[in-house]
């Protein structure tokens, strides 16, 4: 029984210590593992060791960074489809008038 428990939690634990921000995630399948028989543990465990992607690991302030200049980049995006909007806007009038 102590086996299984252990088992149960490493990836879990792996997961936490190496601040992986899918860690709770991790925790699951590994007891989901443990309840099949095995089947998820070790998807669980390597899942605990592989390297998060950047914009996750940094955590939430990078998500409000990155958002923020999304919204920078959005309102230019915005203004160029305006733009382009007007010049069509204006074209079918023109077409619209002959």
């Amino acid at each position: 029984m102590i086996v299984v428990v252990t088992l149960g939690q490493l990836p879990g634990q792996i997961a936490k210590q190496r601040n992986h921000p899918q860690a709770a995630a991790i925790n699951v399948a590994s007891w989901l593992g443990v309840a099949t028989l095995g089947i998820l543990w070790p998807f669980a465990m390597i899942w605990a060791y592989l390297k998060p992607f950047p914009a996750a690991a940094n955590g939430a302030n990078s998500d409000r960074e990155s958002q923020s200049s999304a919204s920078g980049d959005g309102q230019a995006q915005l203004a160029k489809m305006q733009a382009q909007v007007d010049s069509l806007q204006a074209a079918l009038n023109k077409l619209n008038a002959k």
